[in-house]
């Protein structure tokens, strides 16, 4: 049904498409480069009003104009080379650049040609010599046509079209030495993007991958039946590394995207959305697996406006019984409004509801764009599970950046008003962080802390099926709900292209024991608890985890990067069976991919 309706949205919206561009192509959903996008946005004193830092991925336009408003506050060199790399990744901005009309020597890179660097340093208020080009031309590409460009294997513009193709590899290898261990990842891929005149965009991207995960990851896999962030998997084997655990999957992410005219755009495919300015986002985050869905994004004045609708897996595909049964389904409607009334101020509102319906079908009445779900509930007589919530972000002096996040599940206030606020239907959470920019007066060294609450069964619901999850994997919080969570990072660029990381993650989280819910799984029905008050954060079996990685980065060239990282995880549980220790060793090499992040 939604798939028909779907097909429906997109062809009459092709049919009504106008001539100027409001969106385009999606960055990567690369958090350790949101560091980065996210500094230049304190520095420069908020960015470009049209982008709103909290809606994740950016649209690469904007991220360009991103990179232009920051690079007269670029007074390292360490700064400029992150405008660079905006700069080459996103070159179909750049390429038709008025201020870049002539081909010189790049004088700081050998390998490149670099367009008239005088006429945009000066543009910018920069001094005569410094280093800058918003479209450099390799000098040597293979054979005349491959990497004609630094960051792209082969690209075409021509009118009305361009067209860029990466290849994506990712090789690690790693050993846990408490358990004596090996761990390895094999990543093959492309992606492919590209653009049809001005209102119609695409990207695909695809890879292949082989990996024998880290304890931690293997007991979530084995406990849940899926992978972090994958649906469909199979179990994989290795002679030559004496493996017999691993697991091998495939995944892609997809889209087409089509602009209305100046405001407002949709996008219909697979892929994933963060909705947040911290580490981990209680509304929205990327943790589980790609989903289908149509999404509208509205951009005019101070605002941006995004809805989607999903398509969601309400099982894993280790439980579906016939093997040509098709894991079942559930939906997801969700809007997000963020409002920026100043460059350095933001605010955000954000519902959704999930639900699921006898023979799979979709409920037209949350198609409603502007509404809210808590009406079509009532009218429908159907209470769905509906989420609420609120952010705001405020940058102060160019230095410091504070922002939260508040989610609302269910709340009684005369529960609360007797005394009750530990009845068991008050559910919410909350978020609290800060980042500080050049710390301490310390040039390219980042600090970010971060506090996570969210009461026992939030995100849960008495329909199983209506749990605020996909392929039974958190959509918002790796944690679920029923956990207290403070994270420290540290970040420092040694050198352009040398970066050290480390992260500090404690964790205090209350788990469930057979099939009784203390609220912490939030894929049990949470009908199995036991009585409707005494519920606290922690309650259950009360467990703690510290969580400790580190790493250096250092980036070969464009797009290539090499990583040595350490991690140290420490479980400890009231039962003693669910003690782990992880402590691992990992060097890997990756080409156009993001580092992975399981830190749950």
């Amino acid at each position: 049904m939604i798939s028909r309706l779907c097909r429906y949205c997109f062809s009459l919206l092709v049919f009504l498409s106008g001539t100027i561009s409001a969106q385009n192509i999606l960055s990567d959903m690369d958090h350790d480069a949101r560091q980065e996008y996210d500094r230049m946005i304190i520095l420069s004193g908020g960015g470009d009003f049209m982008l709103h830092s909290s809606i994740f991925p950016f649209l690469r336009g904007d991220l360009v104009l991103l990179a232009d408003s920051f690079l007269p506050y670029a007074n390292h060199s360490k700064d400029r080379h992150q405008v660079q790399i905006i700069w080459d990744q996103n070159n179909e901005f750049t390429i038709s650049d008025p201020l870049a009309t002539l081909n010189v020597p790049d004088t700081t890179n050998s390998y490149y040609y670099q367009r008239d660097d005088k006429s945009v340093s000066r543009f910018f208020g920069l001094p005569d010599g410094t280093a800058v080009s918003r479209y450099r031309l390799s000098r040597h590409p293979f054979w005349k046509t491959f990497y004609k460009t630094p960051a792209h294997f082969y690209e075409v513009d021509v009118k009305d079209f361009y067209l860029r193709v990466d290849p994506l590899i990712r090789f690690g290898i790693g050993r846990d030495t408490k358990e004596d261990a090996i761990t390895f990842v094999n990543q093959r891929g492309v992606s492919i993007r590209g653009g049809i005149g001005q209102n119609v965009f695409f990207h695909t991207s695809l890879y292949d991958s082989q990996a024998r995960f880290a304890d931690y990851i293997d007991q979530y896999t084995d406990s849940s039946g899926v992978v972090p962030g994958v649906g469909l998997y199979k179990n994989y084997q290795s002679a030559f590394l004496k493996i017999t655990n691993g697991r091998d999957y495939l995944l892609a992410t997809a889209y087409v995207g089509v602009n209305l005219g100046k405001y407002i755009g949709i996008q219909l495919g697979h892929g994933q959305q963060f909705i947040g300015d911290g580490i981990r986002s209680l509304f929205l985050s990327d943790f589980s697996a790609p989903y289908f869905s149509l999404k509208i994004n509205t951009r005019i004045w101070k605002f941006h406006y995004q809805n989607i609708f999903a398509e969601l897996a309400a099982d894993d595909f280790h439980n579906v019984s016939g093997i040509d049964e098709p894991v079942p389904k559930k939906y997801l409607a969700a809007h997000y409004l963020s409002f920026k009334p100043g460059r350095n101020f933001s605010l955000g509102l954000f519902e959704a509801v999930i639900f699921d319906r006898p023979g799979h079908q979709f409920e037209l009445q949350y198609l409603n764009p502007i509404i809210l779900y808590r009406t079509v509930e009532g009218s429908i007589g159907s209470p769905d599970n509906v989420v609420l919530g609120f952010s705001a972000r405020a940058n102060i002096k160019k230095t410091v950046s504070v922002y939260g996040q508040f989610i609302l599940d269910d709340i009684q206030i005369g529960q609360i008003l007797d005394g009750h606020l530990d009845w068991w239907g008050n559910k919410f959470g909350h978020q609290l962080g800060m980042k500080y920019i050049n710390a301490f007066g310390i040039s390219s060294f980042d600090t970010q802390v971060e506090w996570n609450q969210v009461r026992p069964y939030t995100y849960s619901h008495y329909n199983k099926n209506a749990n605020y999850s996909n392929y039974k994997q958190a959509l918002a919080h790796p944690l679920g709900a029923n956990f207290n969570e403070w994270i420290g990072s540290v970040r420092y660029r040694i050198s352009a292209k040398l970066k050290v990381e480390s992260s500090l993650y404690l964790i205090e989280k209350g788990e469930d024991v057979d099939s009784i819910s203390y609220g912490g799984d939030i894929n049990i029905a949470n009908i199995n608890r036991p009585g409707d008050y005494g519920h606290f954060v922690g309650e259950g079996v009360s467990t703690n985890i510290v969580f400790w990685t580190s790493s250096l980065q250092y980036e070969l060239s464009p797009g290539l990067f090499v990583d040595i990282q350490y991690l140290l995880r420490k479980k400890t549980s009231d039962l003693p069976a669910r003690n782990l220790t992880t402590n691992l060793f990992q060097l890997g090499v990756r080409l156009n991919m993001a580092k992975r992040e399981d830190v749950f």
